[in-house]
């Protein structure tokens, strides 16, 4: 059976990396090869082409799964084709930010010369020069400088993101043509650049680039070089854009041993630790197909084992466990702060019980159960419930019982206020930590405060709304994390 694509390209570089080590004058074919890759039309550039356009094909179709859209897929090829970096380097040169080296391992490249950096950052600087720059781990001191042209006149990717980064804030006064690229799951257009003027374009492209701020998500251990970024923008007397320059920093992802080894990792890991590191470049890391194929099997498990009635091959079935199955991944990325290291447990994640997306999910069915049950019963629909409030005495909210409906209500009124408090302080966990106490503080008012069973008409009513209102949050709740509420769990 041949494996997927994307599949075998993660393997393969790997195995490429391994190849590497073992004789490094064969470097001189990835330096070969990333100067013809930028030079374009040869070759290996249009090879090079294919490639990226059918790995990021699968990325979307993985990403489709886990309810992720985009808005616009950026070429770095474009950016070179476009002559961003030719305009981003003379800017760069006449501002004085970068300079040739004329001397030392570094002579005749264009370097531009590192700030004062945090120990954290300074020790990714080290770690960085030692993997990409061979006279580092031969002797010779680690550079002050970033190099961002090669002495043989290719760009480094932090010259590419420093040119596009200024596209982003529109000082470049350029823009790249666009062209569809497909519609998402959701309907949305998916946008991509272009180094040519599609000729076949209906309908124009939404503007990018000219941005007020930029937020740039990528993990912690590239934050000096986020702060290279910024830098640049200082340099060339653009300090409000690089005031405006956020780097979204997120500590690395890790597995659990127990996951590690339902992956199939048992043997490569590191017990002495606590987490199992990934890595790309050793072939350690989670196929998140493998891994949401994985949750799916177990949530529809534990689905089948509470009804009867699906069947494992039913759609229904299907539906659900891969509802479950997104919001255990998604919900749990989120859970953490991003400071903290995330080492991913599948049966963590699954759990109806503990803190998980499937909890929650759980919270929102059972209120929705509530509610159809009441309508079997009652004949009283949303609607209806909503229109006899008005009508409906007020005296039991003031009694002993009324507390905890008044503290659901006010604690489900706050999704707006917490949303706001996440997006100011870009930390997603407090949105997570809401939602597991929203279904927490829900599911003990379930059992304290009966709707079903309660003989008075008036306190049903009124229980039924709170359980209207709260699952309408929780179901809003869910879908700001990307999730959605199975038909049943």
């Amino acid at each position: 059976e041949q494996p997927l694509f994307d599949y075998y390209c993660w393997d393969l570089y790997s195995r490429v990396t391994d190849w590497y080590k073992e004789d490094q004058t064969r470097l001189t074919h990835r330096t070969r090869a990333l100067h013809d890759l930028e030079t374009g039309s040869n070759p290996t550039a249009k090879l090079g082409s294919l490639v990226s356009d059918r790995i990021v094909r699968c990325h979307l179709a993985t990403m489709n799964r886990l309810n992720i859209d985009y808005n616009l897929l950026s070429w770095e090829g474009d950016i070179l084709r476009l002559h961003f970096w030719a305009q981003a380097f003379e800017v760069l040169k006449q501002s004085g930010a970068i300079y040739l080296e004329t001397e030392g391992r570094q002579s005749g490249c264009w370097v531009m010369p590192i700030g004062k950096l945090s120990a954290q950052d300074d020790k990714a600087n080290v770690e960085d020069e030692s993997r990409t720059n061979n006279d580092s781990v031969n002797g010779g001191p680690i550079s002050r400088t970033k190099v961002i042209v090669r002495s043989n006149g290719t760009v480094t990717y932090v010259g590419k993101d420093i040119a596009y980064q200024f596209w982003k804030f529109g000082i470049l006064n350029q823009d790249f043509h666009y062209r569809r690229y497909g519609t998402q799951r959701s309907g949305e257009i998916l946008w991509s650049t272009s180094s040519s003027e599609p000729n076949d374009l209906v309908e124009a492209p939404p503007p990018f680039g000219q941005a007020q701020a930029v937020y740039n998500v990528i993990d912690t251990r590239q934050s000096y070089l986020q702060q290279l970024l910024k830098q640049a923008l200082t340099s060339i007397d653009h300090p409000s854009e690089a005031e405006r320059s956020v780097h979204v920093s997120y500590e690395m992802v890790a597995l659990s041993h127990t996951t590690a080894k339902a992956l199939g990792y048992a043997d490569d890991v590191d017990t002495s630790r606590p987490f199992v590191e990934v890595s790309g470049r050793k072939g350690l890391g989670v196929k998140a197909d493998d891994l949401l194929d994985r949750l799916t099997v177990s949530a529809r498990q534990q689905v089948l084992a509470r009804h009867e009635d699906l069947t494992n091959d039913s759609a229904e079935a299907d539906s659900i466990a891969n509802t479950i199955a997104v919001a255990a991944v998604r919900y749990f990325m989120i859970k953490y702060s991003r400071g903290k290291l995330i080492a991913f447990d599948i049966d963590e994640a699954l759990s109806f019980e503990g803190e998980s997306g499937p909890y929650v999910q759980y919270a929102a069915v059972r209120a929705a159960n509530i509610l159809k049950k009441l309508k079997d019963r009652d004949s009283y629909d949303e609607s209806a419930i909503v229109d006899a409030l008005s009508t409906l005495s007020a005296d039991p909210l003031n009694e002993p019982d009324g507390t905890e409906l008044w503290a659901l209500i006010l604690e489900a009124g706050r999704l707006d206020e917490i949303a706001e408090q996440a997006i100011r302080a870009l930390e997603l966990s407090v949105l997570a930590k809401y939602a597991f106490g929203l279904a927490q503080m829900f599911n003990t008012f379930y059992h304290r405060c009966p709707v079903l069973n309660e003989s008075n008409r008036t306190v049903r009513l009124w229980r039924a709304a709170t359980v209207l209102y709260c699952r309408q949050q929780l179901t809003r709740t869910l879908s700001l994390i990307g999730c959605e509420v199975p038909s049943r769990m």
